[in-house]
């Protein structure tokens, strides 16, 4: 029989400083076992040494061209802006035009960068802040700066394209992926434990988002209150027992390979 093998993904590390804290806290008491960093925000000193101390908690690179400012010169990723220089909302992406592959490239490889920097070594995964990587140029972008080191990825809906899977055949992903961005929902513990049960061999993602609500967060995030439910959900120590009962190893993205 074939392993199971589960990542727990905790997005949105640093989107503030009650998000961090959050995530940490469902890391250390619950079954959060990775996270993705936003390194285009401020970000102190202490939030990198506190995740640093977590030598089981994977910490990949969250890919962020919808909130903030862009890393990369603005002038060489123009498309990607609003006209205060910030980058555009996700609704103000039109399929019909969206930005070239070369400025998406750009940004994606000045946030990699920066993240080796603050954290001094490579991300464990790379995933894209709203599941962008849903979009062709946007996975074409990432494909080319997870190239180099072999980075593993998030899966996307555009892998299971012939045509895309079969130009990408090279990316690291799970095997099975399952989450969704829509701000209005979150997991509950009849969800999570059935999905458990029923879990399928070889390698899975759960993405959730645990948070606490403040004020700095309702300023930027149109997802609130399910943040703290499910900071409630994935602290629970009782679902880690469960999931062990069950044989399922709990790892993070290490668990595909990626060269360090």
């Amino acid at each position: 029989m074939k392993q199971k093998t589960l990542i727990i993904n905790a997005d949105d590390c640093n989107l503030t400083s009650q998000v961090t804290e959050a995530i940490l806290k469902a890391h250390e008491n619950g079954i959060v076992t990775s996270t993705t960093f936003l390194v285009n925000l401020p970000a102190g000193p202490d939030v990198v040494r506190e995740l640093l101390a977590r030598k089981k908690l994977g910490i990949g690179l969250h890919l962020n061209v919808t909130l903030g400012k862009p890393v990369a010169k603005p002038s060489l990723v123009r498309s990607l802006l609003q006209k205060d220089g910030r980058f555009k909302k996700k609704d103000q992406y039109s399929e019909k035009k969206l930005p070239p592959v070369s400025e998406i490239t750009e940004e994606f490889r000045a946030q990699l960068q920066k993240f080796v920097k603050i954290f001094r070594r490579l991300p464990t995964h790379v995933d894209v802040h709203h599941h962008m990587h849903d979009f062709r140029p946007f996975l074409e972008a990432l494909a080319a700066v997870v190239q180099k080191h072999e980075l593993p990825i998030r899966w996307t809906r555009l892998l299971t394209e012939p045509e895309v899977r079969a130009s990408h055949k090279g990316l690291k992903t799970t095997d099975h992926f399952y989450g969704n961005i829509d701000p209005h929902t979150f997991w509950t513990e009849e969800v999570l434990r059935h999905l458990l049960f029923t879990l399928p061999e070889g390698t899975s993602e759960i993405m959730c988002h645990p948070g606490w609500v403040d004020d700095e967060l309702c300023a930027i995030s149109s997802l609130t209150i399910p943040r703290e439910r499910e900071y409630q959900l994935f602290s629970l120590k009782e679902l880690r027992r469960y999931a062990d009962h069950l044989g399922i190893k709990l790892a993070h993205f290490g668990c595909l390979g990626k060269k360090h």
